[in-house]
């Protein structure tokens, strides 16, 4: 019983150090991951993205920058219109003010040959008045001689001293006329003086309204001016901040240049080439017209891709979203109008691609759930929603419209604000815009070569 008691305290002995030791070492080993993760956690998305090809941290700044370039690029287009109109203001209110410069130049000449000819009445007023005053002062002069040398009786003298009575009448008239003709002068001097006067008050009437008129357009003027110096002020202010903005949107294309490389390597925006959309399906209808039976012939510009409801569409190249849509309801019917941007469509993703070097672009329809949205970076396979019968359709399937649209980098497609328009038209423009006939990008393939069913 002892033997056999020694002989577990030895096992113990010789398994609690090997046990004790071992659990250290797990220890040790998890505290290191949980401290590597708190570290990996605490790096930015750029780093993980370029550093680490992180594949998530590359699709989320992917995406945070293509969002960014296209609000920068936005609130740029904005700015410009802004300032083009604030230096159109600028200069509506420059002409305007110009056009008032004419008027003010000749009322100032008008007012100056007024203030002229106001300064000529006055001083003949004044001189006019000096002889009025010259005759009263000479009148009185002369009545106060007369007065001393010749009062009522010397005035009897000098006529009844006349040798004949026509010598009488001659002295008679002689003293008469005397006191007319400054009676006479006086009058006229007067009658002048009123209508220079007169003059003068019309005058100083006609200075006062041009006056007026003249401060007034003066006024307008000012007011122009200050206008076109305000949208001169706000047209620069302008041009800074669009200054401040293409800086801004320099440093995301920088953004997009560190990213090139890490996208390609984390397979988020290249590939080697398509893999299926729809798995487990078959075609139902292809490219480019219906049979004559179905709708009259009508243009189909893709494939149907049958299969049953739910089943998984898959992004057939690492691309990005540029649209999404998912307002339809599922299942719809045939001539049903809707679909967010092409009718009839039902529920719609529009994604970009690049494979070996080229753009392609996709339009999935008829979705029934859709998974994605816009400004989402997919790697190839993804799943994008499933399939469905929504819009103008007859049962489940997804149909598949694929477009060329040149060569280059993704990235490049996108800064250039690319918007799934494809500008190669619908039904028979389309048709007339396939690749197939040398019609340069962008043009319209037929999925069925790329895309086979499986």
């Amino acid at each position: 019983m002892f033997n056999r008691f020694l002989k577990i305290l030895l096992i113990l002995f010789l398994v609690l150090p090997v046990t004790c030791k071992t659990s250290f070492i797990y220890a040790e080993e998890e505290e290191y991951e949980e401290e590597y993760e708190e570290e990996y956690e605490e790096k930015s998305d750029y780093d993980k993205c370029v550093y680490d090809k992180d594949k998530e941290a590359c699709r989320a700044i992917a995406k945070n920058a293509q969002s960014s370039l296209k609000e920068i690029e936005d609130q740029i287009a904005a700015a410009k219109d802004n300032r083009e109109a604030a230096a159109a203001l600028a200069s509506e209110y420059a002409t305007k003010a110009e056009s008032y410069q004419g008027e003010i130049d000749t009322l100032k000449i008008q007012i100056d040959e007024l203030e002229e000819r106001i300064e000529e009445l006055t001083v003949q007023i004044a001189e006019n008045e000096s002889k009025v005053e010259a005759l009263n002062t000479r009148v009185k002069k002369r009545m106060l001689e007369t007065q001393k040398t010749m009062h009522f009786n010397g005035y009897l003298e000098f006529i009844l001293g006349s040798k004949s009575f026509t010598d009488m009448l001659s002295r008679v008239y002689g003293v008469e006329a005397i006191v007319s003709k400054d009676k006479a002068d006086r009058e006229t001097l007067l009658s002048v003086i009123e209508q220079l006067n007169k003059d003068k008050a019309e005058l100083d009437a006609a200075k006062v309204e041009l006056d007026q008129k003249y401060e007034e357009i003066v006024a307008k003027q000012a007011e122009l001016i200050a206008m076109q110096e305000f949208y001169e002020e706000e047209a620069l202010r302008i041009s800074e901040e669009l200054d401040a903005m293409t800086e801004a949107r320099d440093n995301i294309y920088n953004t997009f240049d560190d990213l090139r490389e890490a996208l390609k390597a984390t397979g988020v925006t290249v590939s080697d080439g398509f893999v299926p959309a729809v798995h487990n399906s078959w075609i139902s209808a292809s490219v480019w017209n219906y049979d004559n039976d179905f709708l009259g012939g009508a243009w189909h510009l893709g494939v149907d891709y049958a299969a049953s409801r739910g089943r998984e569409i898959h992004a057939p190249a690492g691309g990005v979203v540029i649209r999404a849509d998912d307002g339809c309801s599922d299942p719809g019917y045939l001539g049903s109008s809707c679909g967010a941007w092409i009718s009839g469509g039902g529920n719609q993703v529009y994604m970009m691609c690049e494979v070996d070097g080229s753009i392609y672009g996709f339009i999935f329809f008829h979705l029934n759930t859709v998974y994605v949205s816009y400004g989402d970076y997919l790697l190839q396979d993804d799943v994008i929603g499933l399939v469905g019968s929504s819009g103008s359709s007859t049962g489940p399937h997804c149909h598949i419209e694929m477009y060329y649209l040149g060569d280059g980098e993704l990235l490049d497609y996108l800064s250039m604000g690319w918007n799934a328009t494809f500008s190669v038209g619908r039904g028979r423009t389309a048709y007339n815009n396939r690749c197939e006939n040398g019609t340069p990008a962008p043009c319209i393939l037929n999925p069925e070569y790329y895309l086979p069913a499986n």
